[in-house]
């Protein structure tokens, strides 16, 4: 199978590059890796290119975009390999992803007929402490399941051929992509990946937005 892992990323440099060391430890290693870094001003762009020049091998293509709606960048990162893939596995950038997700992820997809992809399982790590609890994201029916965060989140190349055609309407992806697959008539499935955990961090310090001094 062909596989296309897909980062959206803005303002957050540090997180990024724990990003990108996950996915190079990950086992399953036949992948590429489109990364949009999306900037406000280009002379942003030179502090990125430092932060990454030491860890980056040939799968992972970055190029640097200014930053637009949800659905854009997230649209724009997956675009930039324009190529069909067999899956598309969004990698957020603030996400902890242990060395078999990728893995998990493809052997689903061997083993079952899908289009969406979702965990009913997630764990939560936020400042201080750890929250548990079964969280829904895109698992489910749709469009009336309500969710905290997508735990895991992939899809086919039928999938992704509706996503060039929605209307923005200025919602998070997630959410915009979900109610755009509803209505074109694919359901989703549901992998228990809590062997596998995504820990989803988030705080004060998600988004670093002073990271690039003058």
């Amino acid at each position: 199978m062909k596989v296309l892992l897909f980062t959206p990323s803005y303002k957050r440099p540090f997180m990024l590059r724990q990003c990108i060391h996950d996915m190079k430890n990950q086992s399953y290693t036949d992948f590429t890796h489109s990364i949009s870094i999306k900037y406000d001003e280009e002379s942003e762009v030179s502090n990125y290119e430092i932060l990454f020049d030491d860890i980056l091998d040939d799968r992972f293509i970055i190029k640097y975009k200014q930053d637009s709606s949800h659905h854009i960048n997230a649209l724009s990162a997956i675009t930039q390999c324009p190529e069909p893939y067999d899956i598309y596995i969004k990698i957020d950038d603030d996400d902890i992803h242990k060395k078999d997700y990728v893995k998990t992820i493809v052997e689903y997809f061997e083993t079952h007929q899908c289009d969406i992809l979702s965990s009913e399982i997630g764990y939560q790590l936020n400042n201080y402490y750890v929250s548990t609890g079964t969280f829904r994201s895109l698992g489910g029916h749709f469009p009336n399941n309500s969710f905290l965060m997508p735990q895991t989140f992939a899809f086919s190349h039928k999938a992704f051929q509706v996503l060039p055609n929605i209307v923005d309407n200025g919602q998070v992806d997630d959410l915009l992509w979900r109610d755009a697959w509803s209505k074109n008539g694919f359901k989703d499935e549901n992998v228990d990946n809590s062997s596998n955990i995504i820990w989803h961090i988030h705080g004060k310090n998600a988004t670093v937005g002073n990271w690039f001094r003058p």
